[in-house]
């Protein structure tokens, strides 16, 4: 069935003559004779009663005039889409928890004010799920540690970014066993920060109290102030957090420095709405 075959039906429905749709459509009548007769071919009904050069829509021609009108309209609103210059699409972006919370809200605002007509949705992971999701189509950009290397991907630079080390305000200066005697407070294995720090523990030397996967920042910095435990946290966290400066004490270590953010995307992607989401969020600077 094609969609010219019900584009002739209700024309003639609406014109009441085949000679009058033909001379709206400006073809023969014995073009649209012949598509009406394989339409109802492939529907296997009769469209209409043929009386004294009359056509009368049957009951069965109603309901396919119908649905035919939705088809049609459908067809006529799907090609006017991309008929302008407004950005229309579905686009699907990850992110680290650290860029959504930190980084990206207010150029979230500044991107949906200019890409109204896109369909943007944004879902928090760790980084190596975020990659797989990537990987598998599932997402078409997605901010995450870098930079990539990977024959598939591309990358650039989104966001500053390191880990700081926060322990408890008591602890100005903490050694090795001062921390070997606290708990530490990490995210999940699939999570790019916790590599870093299983790294950094291991060229330390420093064996905490116990290791705990706590996902959430205010209950870290909860459990820290309470002189329990600390933690490798993204500095713009801790700036977030400098309210309550006065129950931690925040310093660089430097094999824990750089944890910078980027914008990774497939290399053979066609959409010119990834490269506006990029050009709109990176636009106010790094």
């Amino acid at each position: 069935m094609k969609l010219s075959q019900l584009g002739f039906f209700c024309a003639v429905v609406d014109h009441g003559t085949i000679a009058a749709a033909a001379a709206s459509l400006h073809c023969v009548p014995s073009n649209i004779t012949a598509r009406l007769r394989e339409l109802e071919i492939q529907l296997g009904v009769v469209l209409f009663n043929r009386e004294n050069n009359r056509l009368l829509v049957t009951p069965e021609g109603r309901l396919v005039y119908r649905k035919a009108k939705q088809l049609i309209d459908l067809a006529a609103e799907t090609r006017s889409l991309f008929s302008n210059d407004s950005m229309q699409g579905v686009l699907r972006v990850g992110a680290l928890d650290v860029a959504l919370a930190n980084h990206l809200p207010e150029r979230l605002v500044r991107y949906r004010l200019e890409a109204p007509g896109v369909e943007l949705h944004i879902r928090p992971e760790h980084s190596l799920f975020l990659e797989r999701l990537l990987m598998d189509g599932e997402l078409d950009l997605i901010l995450t540690d870098g930079p990539i290397q990977h024959p598939l991907l591309d990358s650039r630079l989104a966001f500053r970014e390191r880990l700081i080390r926060v322990v408890p305000k008591a602890l100005s200066s903490p050694t090795p066993q001062d921390l070997s005697g606290l708990e530490l407070y990490v995210f999940g294995r699939t999570c790019h920060y916790r590599q870093q720090v299983d790294n950094w523990l291991e060229s330390s030397g420093i064996q905490p109290r116990a290791i705990l996967e706590i996902e959430s920042y205010p209950s870290i910095f909860a459990c820290i102030a309470q002189g329990i435990g600390f933690a490798c946290i993204p500095e713009s966290y801790v700036d977030r957090f400098a309210s309550q400066a006065h129950t931690f004490q925040a310093d660089q270590v430097p094999s824990l420095d750089s944890s910078d953010i980027y914008f990774v995307w497939r290399k053979n992607q066609q959409s010119p709405l990834i490269r506006k989401f990029i050009e709109v969020i990176d636009s106010q600077g790094v």
